[in-house]
């Protein structure tokens, strides 16, 4: 590599492993006998927990000769016994924890009051740092290193042993400082770059990602200061849209500080990884650069020509891309590099990992061409949650199974992918052809009506954007029909012609076909459950996992649907269509549709609120082992948040959601209104009918009110049981949840295991390996756990490793604007609510502001005065329940929980689909 012989000629510190080449002819010394201080070429990731992420990572650097300023690196072992000989660890202690009812920062960040006490400790803690004295044993070795390195000027940066990993983002959190001189200057670094471990930003953060606060550590790292005639910053991956096959670089003159701090617009080229073609360039007029002073750094004006001029030529640009390239395969993962141009020579202060990225779909089996994956669940159940392992294996190979109609399917289909715990099967093929994208643009595909409309959109945004590639490998319409084939087999066509018996059936006998699906669905449920029964062995249980439990699930939920069909979706239409021939005024329809009967999901609300009713009259308190909430848990225990991911507990092992909302009930006296509010709504619902069938009689159509008056029954009578397959198919799931966990249970014997809940951070392949899960187990729910921080979820992914996650509304003067879901004004205050267990900070007539609902939901309905959604369809569970309640619901907006903030006053209409922020 030809930067490699430049930096040897140029850097500080390049010794052998075991000693330091003295300088001048000095003598060498041995860093074997250096209990505080390594040479940057002595650590690499090994070292971590000692040297710190930056310190780590820079070793590495120079392992794989990438070109790195000299330097060496102040052990975390010298922050602790600096801490512990200045006494400041009870000072730490009282920091991380409020003495306000024993509450952690997570809770106590949340008020003003605690807030203010925060900043008083961090200000106080710092000064305890700055006036504390570094050993005399830390000093000695730092004295001689710097000595030997004739005492250069410095950078002196934060090394902490959080810093710069994978699923954290420390960037600009820790301290840094530059053009550092002398052993005074440098030791008043090190007590500063040791105290930002504790500022402000950085415990807020640690907190509230519930990371551990006396265990962490804080090296330092001490390099030369380049004197940069220009220095920037570069992502191995596109930072805007996530494309992995793209590098960003960008540059400004003078020390990269200005560029880091934000305080210079730089020149920005978006280049392609492999060819170095320039996609797209940005010059800049860069005003300001920093550069060296007399004591650290300053900002000074750029000279007026030298403003508008391109930092980089083509060969400068090549010549970082190949460092960018190489230090990425080397780490094998996508990076963040700081980087400084000296004397004509490219060198890289800092790399850190691009943590904000989404996870790349596994590699296609064909080819590199491009690939486009859909957010299946987040498609059509609005789940934007990650899946645990074992859920996503049930997932992958049921839906192969069910799909593809083979029972003996052994490995998940290729086109169904589960980057970052979701699944996203390959829509490219069909995304060729502008007749499928000018529906997807119009709207105009029926079966696409009951699902995501977002989705819909980005997938049109899409297409669009990558037609040309996606024409390259158009194959003519029966090429399409063959690759599907190929691809994912005759399956759903045949699933699809055994369905048409029962379309028919639901038509002409409606009543009939609900209760013949329902009756279906158990006698599945049930057959299931008597398998079950038989299992003895391990072996049987996993068989009974891996090959028979992983399709009833999916059949049970498809075969019903069919049936329901027509009852449930096609009477409200033919009604509609009634009511528009005659011109009578639709709008009482929205009432027939409130509070409809033999809803599973509302029979569960209004169960929960008849037992608050009652505890309340007896003046008890809601609890687990509170008869009337065990019997509410024998009927309903299956669910739980995330139903649709077995690996999740269930209500009947956590029940403290449902207990919390019960009591809130009781609490707020919520109750009454709820329980009021769905007689009222069923006694309007009725009249409605009666009301509409008696206008039509008096226009003279007496037959056709008859029609009506039927037809409106039968959806009242029939709606509600769309909740009914999910309903039965979560209990389906229960059961493989339940054989799993007395898997589990065995392994965790065996000491396989942890902990028998570990079951479902594993495999079905990985159980049947042997072995130790333990490790596997552990480093999978650290994955799941940082997944489910993500607010970003993408409904689409590329090959190319682009992850898009919503297209933007065209509204008038930025207002928020969804898809309209509930009819109706309400006006009161936002909550932001990630997870249901969340529910108990909602006060009645709160709007409730999430990403997603699923059953689980449906108690906190019964106190809110309005639902805004990040995603959802008209039909999908969170709107059809705000319908049931009168509650105004607009889904389908973009970033709402991270646009709308907690307390803020908002004008919900449900109609328009408008929030409008009033405070």
């Amino acid at each position: 590599m030809m930067w490699a012989s430049k930096y040897r000629d140029t850097s500080i510190g390049y010794g052998e492993r075991e000693g330091l080449e003295g300088i001048k002819g000095r003598e060498r010394i041995s860093m074997q006998e250096y209990r505080y201080v390594r040479l940057l070429e002595q650590v690499g990731k090994e070292d971590l927990a000692q040297a710190g992420g930056k310190g780590a990572n820079l070793g590495e650097m120079i392992r794989a000769g990438l070109p790195v300023p000299g330097g060496f690196v102040i052990l975390v072992e010298a922050y602790h016994d600096f801490v512990q000989a200045n006494g400041l660890e009870k000072e730490i202690e009282g920091l991380l924890f409020e003495a306000r009812s024993g509450n952690d920062i997570r809770e106590a960040l949340d008020t003003p009051d605690s807030q203010k006490t925060l900043k008083e400790k961090i200000s106080w803690l710092q000064e305890k740092f700055s006036a504390g004295q570094i050993p005399p044993d830390i000093e000695k070795e730092v004295d001689q290193v710097y000595e030997y390195l004739e005492e250069p000027r410095i950078a002196v940066r934060s090394s902490a042993t959080a810093e710069d990993l994978p699923g954290t983002s420390f960037a600009g959190q820790y301290s840094t400082y530059l053009n550092i001189s002398g052993k005074e200057e440098l030791y008043e670094a090190i007590k500063k770059c040791w105290a930002s471990l504790w500022n402000e930003r950085a415990v807020s953060y640690r907190e509230k990602q519930g990371m551990a606060g006396l265990k962490l550590g804080h090296g330092v790292v001490v390099q030369k200061l380049l004197s940069s005639e220009k220095s920037g910053i570069i992502f191995t991956a596109n930072p805007v849209n996530g494309r992995r096959d793209q590098v960003s670089i960008n540059c400004s003159w003078g020390l990269g500080e200005a560029i880091v701090g934000g305080q210079v617009d730089p020149d920005q080229w978006i280049m392609n990884k492999s060819s170095g073609e320039v996609v797209s360039e940005q010059i800049a007029v860069k005003r300001f650069m920093t550069v060296r002073n007399d004591r650290g750094v300053k900002l000074v004006p750029v000279e007026a020509g030298r403003q508008e001029e391109v930092t980089l030529d083509e060969k400068e640009r090549k010549e970082l891309l190949e460092l960018a390239v190489a230090a990425e395969k080397y780490f094998r993962f996508p990076q963040d590099l700081e980087w400084a141009c000296e004397g004509g020579v490219f060198y890289l202060v800092q790399a850190r990992p691009v943590t904000a990225l989404y996870p790349m779909p596994e590699p296609e089996e064909s080819n590199d061409e491009l690939r486009i994956y859909l957010n299946l669940l987040l498609y059509r159940n609005g789940f934007s949650a990650p899946l645990t392992p074992a859920a996503v294996d049930f997932f992958r190979n049921g839906l192969t199974r069910f799909l593809l109609n083979r029972r003996n399917q052994r490995r998940p289909a290729p086109w169904i992918k589960s980057p970052g715990g979701r699944i996203f099967v390959d829509i490219t093929e069909p995304l060729r052809y502008e007749t499928v994208v000018g529906r997807l643009r119009s709207y105009r595909i029926p079966a696409l009506m009951d699902s995501e409309p977002m989705t819909i959109k980005v997938m049109a945004h899409v297409a669009d954007r990558n037609s040309e590639a996606l024409k390259e490998n158009k194959n003519p319409l029966l090429g399409l029909l063959w690759s599907v084939v190929t691809k994912i087999g005759p399956g759903p066509l045949k699933l699809r012609i055994a369905s048409r018996p029962k379309l028919f059936y639901g038509k002409y006998f409606p009543y009939r076909s609900v209760n013949k699906a329902i009756a279906y669905a158990y006698n599945q449920l049930n057959a299931l459950k008597e398998r079950r029964k038989k299992l003895k062995t391990l072996d049987d249980k996993l068989k009974f996992v891996e090959e028979e439990s992983l399709t009833p699930p999916f059949k049970i939920g498809y075969s019903m649907i069919w049936w329901m069909i027509p009852p449930l979706l096609t009477s409200l239409e033919r009604a509609e269509k009634i009511i528009g021939k005659h011109s009578l005024d639709t709008s009482e329809l929205e009432k027939v549709k409130r509070a409809v009967p033999n809803s599973v999901t509302t029979e569960m609300g209004l169960e929960m609120l008849q037992i608050a009713k009652r505890l309340d009259q007896a003046d008890a308190k809601a609890s687990a082992d509170h008869p009337e909430i065990i019997g509410f848990l024998e009927k309903y225990g299956h669910r739980s948040s995330e139903e649709i991911d077995f690996g999740v507990p269930r209500w009947k092992e956590q029940p403290g959601y449902i207990v919390d909302t019960i009591q809130s009930y009781i609490d707020q006296k919520t109750y009454r209104k709820g329980i009021d509010k769905l007689h009222r709504d069923q006694e309007e619902a009725e009249r409605a009918i009666e009301h509409l069938t008696a206008r039509l009689e008096d226009k003279g159509a007496s037959r056709e009110a008859r029609k009506l008056q039927k037809l409106l029954r039968l959806f009242r009578d029939t709606f509600g049981y769309r909740e009914m397959p999910k309903f039965i198919m979560v209990q389906a799931m229960n059961v493989l949840r339940e054989v799993l966990a007395e898997v589990g249970k065995e392994l965790a014997a065996e000491g396989r295991l942890k902990d028998p809940g570990d079951i479902f951070f594993v495999g079905i392949e990985d159980i049947k390996a042997g072995g130790d899960l333990r490790e596997k187990a552990a480093c999978n729910r650290e994955e799941y756990l940082r997944e489910m921080q993500r607010t970003n979820v993408p409904r689409l992914i590329t090959s190319y490793g682009e992850a898009v996650c919503a297209v933007a509304d065209e509204g008038e003067d930025g207002a928020l604007r969804g898809i309209p879901a509930s009819a109706g004004i309400h006006e009161g205050p936002v909550k932001i609510v990630m997870r249901p267990e969340e529910g108990r900070k909602l006060r009645d007539g709160d709007i409730l502001v999430t990403m997603s609902t699923d059953p689980s939901w449906t108690p906190l309905f019964l106190k809110i005065g309005g639902l805004i959604m990040e995603t959802g369809a008209t039909l999908a569970h969170g709107p059809v329940v705000a319908r049931e309640y009168n509650i105004p619901a607009v889904v389908g907006v973009g970033n709402a929980t991270g646009t709308l903030k907690d307390g803020q006053i908002v004008r919900l209409n449900g109609e328009a689909g408008t929030i409008e922020v009033l405070s």
